[in-house]
């Protein structure tokens, strides 16, 4: 009997420690470029905000899960969408989604345009969901 007791043991433990594992180390396994977003333009301009997910070697963004980018800026910038899914990609099949998203400079001044991504980054063994902000300074003239 001690030995049944101590399989359900290990048997109920073993989803914890996968699920920390998955965890642990993730967020060193991609990163987020901002790569072509427009940082200079005059008051009245339009340019282009960039947020492209790179996962590294092994690893890639769950194509069946869902990606949510809730976009914001600070009041000199007119963002074209307010929040981007997997289907706004630029190529929604990559494992590595990259957005595009027009914008408006309407003050001068240093301006900022903010994104908080939620996605899941898999690799063969693990899936886990990360949250990142964005922030990218804008020098509207």
């Amino acid at each position: 009997m001690p030995a049944v007791a101590l399989w359900l043991l290990v048997a109920l433990a073993a989803p914890t420690a996968r699920a920390a594992h998955a965890g642990s180390g993730t967020a060193t396994s991609y990163r987020i470029e901002t790569e072509g977003t427009t940082r200079q333009l005059a008051s009245g301009a339009n340019g282009r905000l960039v947020l492209a997910i790179v996962p590294l070697e092994g690893t890639h963004v769950d194509p069946a899960a869902p990606v949510r980018i809730a976009l914001s800026g600070t009041p000199g910038l007119k963002l074209s969408r307010d929040a981007l899914g997997h289907q706004d990609a630029v190529d929604p099949g990559s494992p590595g989604p990259r957005f595009e998203v027009p914008f408006t400079a309407t003050q001068a001044g240093a301006q900022e345009a903010r994104a908080r991504v939620d996605f899941f980054l898999c690799s063969d063994a693990w899936c886990a969901k990360q949250s990142r902000d964005v922030a990218v300074a804008i020098d509207v003239k």
